[in-house]
C-alpha cells in the first residue's frame, strides 16, 4: 500500500515556461516580419511560438483542473483522487498498461520522463505522469498488482 502524490505547482511552472517560450517567439517572429526577414525564416520561429503558447494553455488548463491529484495503491485496487473526486478502480478493470520512460533532461524538466497510460475495461483512461512521486514505481506497481504485466508496452529512449 502506497500513496503518490503530484506536484502540482511543478505543472504549473511549466506551463508558465511554455507559455513564456511561446510569447517570446511569437514577438520575435512578428517583429521580424516588418523588419524584412524571409519566410522561410520567420515562418519555424511563429511556428515554435504557436505551439509553445497551445502547449502552455493545456498545461495551465490541466494545471487549474487537476488540483492535487493522488494515487493510492491498495491491497484490492488503484484509488485515483483529482479534482475533488475519487475513483476506486479495482485491478480486474485494468485492460492495458502502456510505459513511456524517457530518460532526457529536457523530458524531465517538461514532466514527460514517465508516462503511463492505464487504459480500463470501459474504455477510461488515467494518464500517470513525471509530475508524481515515484511515477516509474508506480506505473511497475500498477501494471504488476493488475497482472498486466504481459500487456504492458514499455518504450525507452536513451538521451
Amino acid at each position: 500500500m502506497s500513496k503518490h502524490r503530484t506536484d502540482n505547482r511543478r505543472r504549473g511552472r511549466a506551463a508558465v515556461r511554455s507559455l513564456v517560450v511561446g510569447v517570446v517567439a511569437v514577438g520575435a517572429g512578428v517583429v521580424a516580419v516588418p523588419v524584412g526577414l524571409p519566410g522561410y525564416a520567420v515562418g519555424p520561429v511563429l511556428a515554435v511560438g504557436l505551439l509553445a503558447l497551445w502547449r502552455g494553455a493545456v498545461r495551465a488548463l490541466d494545471h487549474r483542473r487537476a488540483g492535487a491529484e493522488i494515487f493510492m495503491i491498495r491491497e484490492r485496487g488503484l484509488i485515483n483522487r483529482r479534482a475533488g473526486t475519487a475513483r476506486a478502480v479495482p485491478w480486474q478493470e485494468i485492460d492495458e498498461v502502456a510505459i513511456v520512460d524517457r530518460v532526457r533532461a529536457l523530458s524531465r524538466l517538461l514532466g514527460h520522463d514517465v508516462v503511463c497510460r492505464v487504459r480500463l475495461t470501459g474504455g477510461e483512461v488515467l494518464r500517470v505522469t513525471g509530475y508524481t512521486e515515484n511515477a516509474r514505481d508506480l506505473a511497475g506497481t500498477i501494471a504488476d498488482q493488475a497482472g498486466r504485466r504481459d500487456s504492458v508496452r514499455t518504450l525507452q529512449r536513451a538521451g
